[in-house]
């Protein structure tokens, strides 16, 4: 699959943003060149987006950079959204969270490449492949993790 601008990603990532703004306000880009990274509130919530789509018989895939896992979860109400093929259908997983059952990351055969983690979602979408144990139905669609991340 060759990199570059995405306009189907785009759109979802954009949709998330509508989405959030609705509820949180306004959302600023956290660094001027990541259209993936938002601040909420004047910092006090970070959520970084990230989306996949499954192509033909594949499942959805993310790759995230360690160094991005790890600077989010130093901020206490930070969330990192997987976008599940729609704008509608998405993860919310507290960062630092996240970042704690990266210890339990098992490669497989895509191994973590320049600092890169993959995941690939096991479908009917209970767990990643590469973090088997980590259930996720809890963050599907969870917009209240975030609300009540940024009451504390």
């Amino acid at each position: 699959m060759p990199h570059g601008p995405n306009p189907e990603s785009d759109a979802r990532k954009s949709q998330i943003v509508l989405d959030l703004q609705q509820c949180f306000g306004v959302l600023n880009r956290k660094y001027p060149n990541r259209h993936d990274w938002y601040s909420i509130r004047e910092d006090k919530g970070e959520v970084f987006i990230t989306d996949s789509t499954a192509h033909f018989d594949k499942r959805p895939w993310f790759d995230m950079k360690h160094s991005d896992i790890a600077e989010l979860a130093e901020h206490p109400a930070a969330f990192i959204i997987f976008i599940l093929g729609e704008a509608g259908n998405y993860l919310v997983i507290p960062a630092k969270r996240f970042q704690g059952e990266l210890k339990h990351y098992i490669a497989g055969r895509r191994k973590v490449k320049k600092g890169f983690y993959h995941f690939n979602l096991l479908l009917p979408g209970k767990a990643f492949a590469q973090l088997p144990n980590f259930e996720l139905r809890p963050y599907l669609n969870n917009l209240q993790l975030i609300r009540s991340a940024l009451e504390q």
